[in-house]
């Protein structure tokens, strides 16, 4: 029997079309709170600190909106770090479960981490990566 490994959540993706909008709904609403924001040629990407948690919210604002008017498969996926990403990607191909290769993260030029992604039975897009950099553990917010 596979002995399933210690993972803790660290963030889910949501794409948004208006970034300050979405800041301001969040931060209002669900009382998150603006932790970094990025710059990237596609985009801007903004990450959520959930108050009393290590978890946040990622949101990323396309220069150019590629989706339709409806929710679809790859929009949004929810990530979780894990110890030995080397590892883990072998046990869950060893499981049968299709996943991308591990790939390098860099944002604003500096390495932040590695990770690659898998989907559940549903479409739903999964993501693990090492608990490094900004990924790494860290006490609860405030």
């Amino acid at each position: 029997m596979d002995h399933a490994p210690s993972i803790i959540a660290h963030h889910c993706m949501v794409h948004v079309r208006v970034l300050d909008r979405a800041e301001a709904f969040y931060t209002r609403v669900l009382g998150l709170r603006v932790a970094e924001r990025h710059v990237y040629t596609e985009g801007v990407m903004t990450y959520l600190a959930m108050p009393g948690t290590g978890f946040e919210l990622e949101l990323i604002c396309p220069r150019d909106w590629p989706f339709a008017n409806r929710p679809e498969p790859g929009r949004t996926h929810v990530a979780f770090t894990i110890d030995d990403l080397d590892a883990e990607h072998a046990r869950l191909r060893g499981l049968g479960v299709p996943v991308d290769p591990i790939e390098d993260h860099h944002a604003n030029g500096v390495f932040q981490t590695r990770y690659f992604f898998f989907l559940d039975p549903d479409g739903n897009q999964l993501e693990y990566l090492e608990p490094v950099g900004r990924y790494r553990p860290r006490p609860a917010a405030p």
